[in-house]
């Protein structure tokens, strides 16, 4: 008989250690953090946006929990500096009623051997109009050399014509039909 209350007092213990675990977290592990403090614009920006011009494109990746990615069609072409550069990553916030910004890097190479010439660093401002269809992106930036995180150095000085602008205008691709291709 002692067996048996060992055992069934050892079961209620886990099953109340295992529920205090679920009803509090542990510290450092929290749920995704919401860029948007009202938790809406992120589900209505989220999604994909091209832009298109005579000569270039841009693609901006926004995700509903603070993340984005933009691909440029000049990367292998060269930007500042006359550098390569890969894809942009960053992180956003809401700052407006249809506006959020945006801080986010890319690597920079140079196109003669490809060795690593750099970060580059960039603030994005984007609007979106009424119906969260297209996006109105301004960044500025630049690219700092090896060895300095502008984002822990504020005083850094980027590398001579490292310092650039974009200005465009995007939309979202489109989704056809409901999507419930199941009969």
């Amino acid at each position: 008989m002692h067996k048996l209350a060992s055992r069934s007092f050892f079961i209620t213990m886990t099953v109340l250690a295992l529920l205090a675990l679920a009803a509090f977290p542990i510290k450092g592990q929290v749920s995704p953090a919401l860029a948007d403090d009202e938790a809406g614009l992120g589900k209505k920006i989220a999604g994909t946006y091209l832009g298109v011009q005579k000569d270039a494109a841009q693609i901006l990746q926004i995700s509903e929990d603070g993340n984005l990615s933009v691909i440029l069609s000049i990367q292998f072409s060269g930007g500042a500096a006359g550098l390569r550069f890969s894809n942009a990553l960053g992180s956003w916030k809401k700052t407006g009623k249809r506006e959020i910004t945006a801080k986010a890097v890319d690597l920079d190479f140079r196109p003669k051997d490809g060795t690593f010439a750099g970060v580059g660093a960039a603030t994005y401002v984007i609007n979106f109009d009424k119906k969260f269809q297209t996006a109105s992106v301004t960044s500025e930036g630049a690219v700092f050399p090896p060895g300095v995180n502008p984002f822990l150095d504020a005083d850094a000085d980027p590398i001579p014509d490292g310092e650039f602008t974009h200005r465009d205008q995007l939309h979202r691709l489109p989704i056809d039909g409901d999507g419930d291709d199941d009969d």
